[in-house]
């Protein structure tokens, strides 16, 4: 259960537990509702699986989102979420190194490249599904850095304009029903790497004005 809780806030948390009385009772509701989230993730997770054909459960998902104005203070974000929940933990910025004019595809390039060769290196596990906001382009930046590196972790781009799900080797884009569990989970996933990369995006842009003032 304390994994449970880190997963979730990212934060590590202590737990002491009741040996009689009513916080028993309290702690064993909230491990039976642990349990039936925890099934209702999973029935979800097999039907993303079955809706793009996936070849592992995808117990671990990341992804990847750009921010930028005008080509200005270019960053990305990357999260990652484990059993369909969000594991702030293992969230990740990144400010553009290589890239410096406003392209979406280089700037996807780079940081799909500076995870996944960091992964490797370390020796660390990758996740079962990664994920990249944006259409065919940012989704064939993308491939072609995996390729590099032999990565062969299932990738798709989503697109927001119609929710479209672009995948390799499928000449037309998926289209979920709007009510289906999986589609939502994605589309969670999309909106929380665009929130974080978004917020990092004003903090880079504030503290550059913050500076142009000060001079």
């Amino acid at each position: 259960m304390e994994d449970y809780f880190f997963k979730i806030t990212g934060k590590k948390v202590s737990l002491t537990v009741p040996q009689k009385g009513g916080k028993k009772d309290l702690l064993e509701l909230l491990r039976q509702n642990l349990e039936i989230n925890a099934k209702v993730g999973n029935a979800v997770l097999y039907e993303l699986q079955n809706n793009l054909n996936l070849p592992q459960l995808p117990k671990v998902i990341e992804m990847f989102d750009i921010s930028h104005t005008g080509g200005t203070e270019i960053v990305a974000s990357m999260v990652q979420f484990t059993n369909g929940q969000s594991n702030k933990s293992n969230y990740r910025k990144f400010k553009m190194k290589t890239v410096k004019d406003n392209d979406d595809f280089a700037s996807m390039r780079e940081v799909v490249f500076r995870r996944y060769s960091g992964l490797l290196k370390d020796k660390k596990p990758l996740p079962d599904l990664i994920i990249v906001d944006g259409g065919r382009g940012q989704l064939s930046s993308a491939l072609s850095v995996l390729r590099d590196l032999g990565v062969t972790t299932p990738l798709i781009a989503l697109a927001k304009k119609e929710e479209e799900i672009y995948t390799v080797g499928r000449r037309f884009p998926v289209r979920l029903k709007k009510t289906s569990e999986s589609l939502k989970l994605i589309q969670r996933v999309r909106d929380e790497a665009h929130r974080f990369a978004i917020t990092f995006h004003r903090q880079r842009r504030s503290k550059k004005l913050l500076k142009k003032l000060q001079n």
